[in-house]
């Protein structure tokens, strides 16, 4: 019907993969914001927690405290320009693939790649600022992991202190390493499918017999075999004189003539 005519362009753009491009870069943009708000936020709740490190408990450990926090709200600042910076690149990287018959696939390459370096920059963040905040504030961050932080060398202790800082760093950092590398790996992944489709395309397709008939018979005759053509019969006797001749003999032997 004709009153379905509007919805064709929409439908051409979406098997083009314009549409699911453009939508997709906007979640990006969207997700960065988001990332970027979560950084000031971040932020400003541990800056509030450094002016109130004397009413939390800490008692004479307030200055450290308070240093510890300042030093981990700044880590929160660097999240949120970092989550940003990797969505809007990531987001240019979908409106730059262009025109394919596997956009989807393209896209999912994307996502897998900005999903590690989130995960990545993530953790690296929370491990390293932690640290420094398990330095200065000598509080035991397993103490609030359940039973999992009663399964780490310091989980049970009162205080984490230096070692327990370094103990966090490298839980988080492995994380965020085998993050970033698993995303890579199901990028590359996709990368692989779509290679291998685009492949699969460009083999030629098999020859039936009928078109092997059609090609027999469009062949040159010059590459057809040769027919041998049988040699005349000899003659027995001499046609002048008729004495027997000699296998293979041209002339006969009595009177000379031409067998």
């Amino acid at each position: 019907m004709r009153v379905f005519g509007i919805l064709e362009p929409f439908f051409k753009a979406l098997s083009d993969g314009k549409v699911i491009r453009l939508t997709v870069a906007w979640v990006l943009r969207a997700v960065g914001v988001l990332g970027a708000l979560g950084g000031v936020f971040w932020f400003l709740t541990f800056v509030g927690l450094a002016f109130k490190s004397s009413d939390i408990g800490l008692g004479s450990r307030s200055a450290g405290a308070m240093a510890g926090f300042l030093l981990f709200s700044l880590f929160g600042l660097a999240f949120g320009y970092l989550w940003l910076a990797i969505c809007m690149f990531r987001a240019r990287s979908v409106l730059a693939l262009g025109d394919s018959h596997f956009t989807v696939l393209s896209i999912l390459s994307i996502l897998f790649r900005l999903n590690g370096e989130l995960v990545f920059v993530t953790y690296a963040l929370v491990g390293l600022g932690g640290c420094l905040l398990v330095w200065f504030t000598n509080i035991n961050p397993f103490s609030q992991f359940g039973a999992f932080g009663s399964q780490v060398p310091f989980g049970l202790a009162e205080t984490a202190g230096f070692l327990g800082g370094i103990e966090l760093a490298s839980i988080l950092l492995l994380v965020a390493f085998f993050g970033i590398v698993v995303s890579y790996a199901l990028a590359e992944l996709s990368i692989v499918l779509v290679e291998i489709a685009l492949n699969t395309r460009g083999i030629p397709a098999i020859v039936g017999p009928a078109q092997l008939s059609v090609v027999s018979r469009a062949a040159p005759a010059a590459y057809a075999p040769p027919v041998p053509v049988p040699a005349a019969p000899q003659p027995s006797a001499c046609r002048q004189c008729g004495q027997p001749l000699e296998a293979g003999a041209r002339f006969c032997a009595d009177c000379g003539a031409a067998g």
